[in-house]
């Protein structure tokens, strides 16, 4: 099969011809139809993320779709012909505590789909049945494909959030997250506050369900959220330090402000502008394969789908550069 390999950290991938996987005991072999190309592959290439146990040569990739080509031994659920998606979290113990309080996301024992094991910047992957996902019907394949990180990762706060009707959610950060973060919110019944460095995307950013926008480099964003009468939820999607500190006295009375973004660089806050008013701030990686099902779903049922640039698998380093140069709008799709 054809797949493009990150043999070195820093280095271009190299396009090569590798034997495809044979599904184990209770896998799945899947024929790839697209793999969205997330920010966190940028991270994984460049050896940043040492720590997560990713080492040369892998492939990359980790927002897959395609179709079940052939079942293991054992493999429950899913059947060669079946539409399918394997994201980030391709095993968890189930054993642990986290587990067994529906936190899987967060075990120890995890192996991460392009991260510790082969992703899908391939022709073929292959993953444990359980943590494969049924794609509806309604979802067009490539096209759906970034739903596998960039969705669940922002749908899953807002899940946790409970009722949004009427409620103001801002996003900080418009891209592969961030888009699909308002026209979440959006079908949700939010108020979403969309926040933007610049104009260049506010026509499309308004079509996607904004009914605010705030350019963060030209106005006070905790000041004109304050305004609007606080954010009861805002979801930090832009690796900003800046931009996260701009958020934090814009959140209304119980507010919480979610980062979701690998903000490497030290930010500073008085936390005692968290006591007034009983402000939250917390983390979140991804969701479960409950949030996953559900995500999937309510895409599906509200027609949420990604803005996408396609590539084909051999134009993989292109896709790439264009992300780091920040020119994708909103998320780059390879299709082998």
């Amino acid at each position: 099969m054809k797949a493009a390999i990150c043999k070195a950290f820093g280095k271009p991938l190299v396009l090569s011809e590798v034997p495809a996987p044979s599904p184990g005991p209770a896998e799945l072999l899947i024929r790839v139809s697209a793999c969205g190309v997330c920010h966190s592959d940028l991270h994984l290439i460049d050896g940043e993320w040492k720590q997560w146990g990713t080492s040369p040569p892998f492939i990359p990739g980790h927002e897959v779709t395609g179709v079940v080509e052939e079942a293991g031994p054992g493999a429950k659920g899913l059947a060669p012909g079946d539409r399918v998606g394997v994201p980030w979290m391709q095993f968890a113990c189930g054993k642990c505590a986290l587990c067994s309080e529906r936190a899987e996301m967060l075990c120890e024992a995890q192996r991460g789909t392009g991260v510790t094991v082969d992703g899908g910047y391939a022709e073929f992957v292959k993953a444990p049945a359980a943590f494969v996902h049924r794609i509806p019907d309604p979802l067009d394949l490539v096209d759906s494909a970034p739903l596998l990180c960039a969705g669940v990762t922002v749908f899953a706060p807002l899940r946790r959030a409970g009722d949004l009707a009427g409620k103001t959610v801002a996003v900080a950060g418009i891209g592969g997250l961030g888009h699909l973060a308002v026209r979440m919110a959006s079908s949700m019944g939010a108020r979403v506050v969309a926040i933007l460095e610049e104009e260049e995307r506010s026509d499309l950013v308004r079509r996607l369900g904004a009914r605010e926008i705030i350019f963060s480099r030209t106005e006070k964003v905790g000041k004109r959220l304050s305004s609007m009468g606080g954010a009861d939820l805002i979801l930090l999607t832009a690796a900003s330090a800046r931009l996260f500190e701009q958020c934090v006295p814009g959140l209304g009375v119980n507010g919480t402000l979610v980062v979701l973004a690998t903000v490497a660089e030290r930010a500073a806050i008085v936390p005692a502008a968290l006591l007034q008013g009983q402000k939250t701030i917390r983390g979140s990686v991804t969701g479960t394969r409950y949030d996953m099902d559900a995500m999937l779903g309510f895409a599906a049922e509200h027609g949420i789908v990604p803005v996408v640039e396609r590539y084909p698998l051999g134009n993989v380093n292109e896709a790439l550069g264009k992300l780091r140069a920040g020119k994708v709008v909103f998320r780059a799709v390879l299709i082998p």
